[in-house]
């Protein structure tokens, strides 16, 4: 065997246990293996769970508080104004540096599965040029998976659908989408429509930063909904944060509810 790590405690069994792992996979899970290994650890009666997932970062803008400036209001859109700030100053170098302090830090505490959205609302997409060579360099311990996502709108900044398909092209493994941040409900519904379909087209999942307000008239998800059983995608799209559901008045949301779970 390649490892053994003696005496864990796992969730759902009486006692401790003994983990063998060979090529990079559980071999066997005994009470006690006879047997020896190029490296023994001893968990000393310690817990050992599955890896941990973090399913959503935002890895380009990790360790910037404060740059260019504080956050006063403490508000998400005065936190997505200071970022459009401080995204003009990134370097690829400046990306890549602080990102792999925090994986670094995940990783230490077991995380090994990652998702980070990655702003793409840069002409010269830096942020994701920079973490595609991330992704690679940090394959051997963490699966890092990254979302090309139109932080200022799809529709609302300049070419952002160009640059929403050139992120796929380049290697972007999840498509991303802010309806709630456009500027109209018009946009808003495109701005859905359009990264499901691409995650069709480009059979990607798609991940959309959704309703994520306090407005009971923020109703996007409703959209992501229909589209994503129109386009049959059921099971590959998430819709993150979704503030806005908790302003909703009750019967609209029985009814919102009934379509997500078809969704």
């Amino acid at each position: 065997m390649d490892l053994i790590v003696r005496h864990a405690a796992i969730p759902g069994r009486e006692g401790l246990c003994d983990i063998a792992v060979q090529d990079g996979r559980i071999a066997a899970i005994e009470p006690h293996l006879p047997q020896r290994a190029a490296r023994e650890l001893d968990a000393e009666g310690n817990l050992v769970t599955p890896a941990l997932v973090e399913t959503h970062i935002h890895l380009d803008a990790a360790l910037t508080v404060g740059q260019p400036r504080h956050n006063r209001s403490g508000s998400l859109f005065e936190g997505i104004e200071i970022w459009a700030e401080r995204v003009r100053t990134l370097t690829a170098e400046d990306v890549r540096t602080r990102a792999l302090a925090a994986l670094r830090w995940m990783l230490a505490h077991g995380v090994t599965r990652v998702r980070t959205h990655v702003d793409i609302c840069d002409p010269q997409l830096t942020a994701l040029r920079a973490l595609l060579e991330v992704r690679e360099e940090v394959a051997d311990r963490i699966t890092l998976q990254l979302v090309a996502f139109p932080q200022q709108g799809i529709y609302s900044f300049p070419d952002g659908e160009r640059l929403l398909v050139q992120a796929l092209e380049m290697g972007a493994d999840v498509v991303g989408g802010i309806p709630h941040y456009e500027w109209t409900r018009e946009y808003g519904e495109r701005d859905v429509k359009t990264a499901l379909r691409l995650a069709a087209e480009y059979d990607r999942p798609a991940d959309l930063h959704c309703d994520e307000t306090d407005d009971d008239q923020s109703r996007f998800l409703e959209v992501v909904a229909a589209e994503t059983i129109r386009l049959g995608l059921q099971g590959r799209v998430t819709a993150s944060h979704t503030t806005a559901m908790h302003s909703y008045h009750h019967a609209y949301a029985y009814r919102l509810i009934r379509w997500l779970r078809r969704a």
